[in-house]
């Protein structure tokens, strides 16, 4: 899933890699703190332990791993924590009460922001990427629904896809999809659940469900995603130091290591 971070959900877990120097320089700005009362946290026992906790969040989210959230929020409690200490012995503004207010209310927004970038890109947005089928990214052909309507396929899993595409459909419409894929020829039903208009991480398009799957289909798919995952495998480890040959030759033989492909249907019961 690392694939999927975004420049935002990057620019969240740098923050917090970096926390240790920043954390105590913006404290002491919107707590007016004085210098040698800032000296004085560097070497509180609390301060390195929120500090870790903080960076620790940091990388996790920074290689998308699942505990990471719960370190990011465990995080910002100790933070919280111990700007009621910044405010009760340390602070000499005049303002305390906003000033904590303030904090709280970035803290907040911080942890609102994150939650949304944590949500699998593309498919079903209010799942965590942890809680999904593996998903990988590449761009086939497809058609569907009845009027035809053409789009691309930008990543599968067993349980669906997201389809780019500048068609119009509607939430939770069932529609038809045909498409092939490593010469799998795949024709299934699936349910419109996350309609995506056009960002700057986010191309226009659909997220599908898959509303059934035969086991010959089933079995396909996952030959599929086999594929792509010994071709992104292949490509990491050999990007480096394979020569365009080499990477061609590992490419035909995992190309050839699969049987020959059939053709699946799935009917839908209203048709039958």
């Amino acid at each position: 899933m690392k694939q999927y971070i975004t420049k935002v959900l990057k620019f969240f877990a740098g923050f917090l890699l970096v926390f240790p120097g920043v954390y105590i320089v913006l404290a002491g700005i919107l707590f007016d703190i004085p210098l040698n009362k800032c000296i004085g946290i560097l070497f509180s026992p609390f301060y390195y332990f929120t500090t870790i906790c903080a960076v620790i969040a940091g990388y996790g989210l920074w290689e998308m791993r699942r505990w990471s959230w719960y370190f990011f929020v465990a995080a910002q409690v100790l933070v919280g924590y111990e700007n009621v200490n910044f405010v009760l012995n340390a602070s000499e503004s005049h303002h305390k009460i906003a000033a904590y207010l303030v904090s709280i209310i970035l803290q907040l927004a911080l942890i609102y922001r994150v939650a949304l970038e944590v949500r699998v890109p593309y498919f079903f947005p209010r799942i965590r990427w942890w809680e999904s089928n593996p998903r990988y990214r590449f761009a086939v052909p497809v058609v569907m629904g009845k009027n035809a309507v053409e789009g691309e396929i930008l990543d599968l899993s067993l349980a669906g896809c997201f389809i780019k595409t500048r068609g119009e459909l509607k939430q939770d419409e069932v529609i038809l999809l045909k498409f092939e894929v490593f010469s799998y020829e795949v024709q299934c039903e699936g349910t419109a659940v996350w309609l995506a208009q056009s960002t700057v991480t986010h191309p226009k398009g659909v997220g599908i469900k898959f509303c059934f799957l035969t086991k010959v289909q089933k079995r396909a798919l996952r030959n599929i995603q086999k594929r792509l995952k010994k071709i992104s495998s292949l490509y990491r480890r050999s990007r480096y130091w394979m020569n365009p040959e080499e990477f061609n030759k590992h490419l035909d033989a995992i190309e050839t290591s699969y049987q020959e492909p059939r053709f699946m249907v799935y009917k839908s019961k209203r048709s039958s």
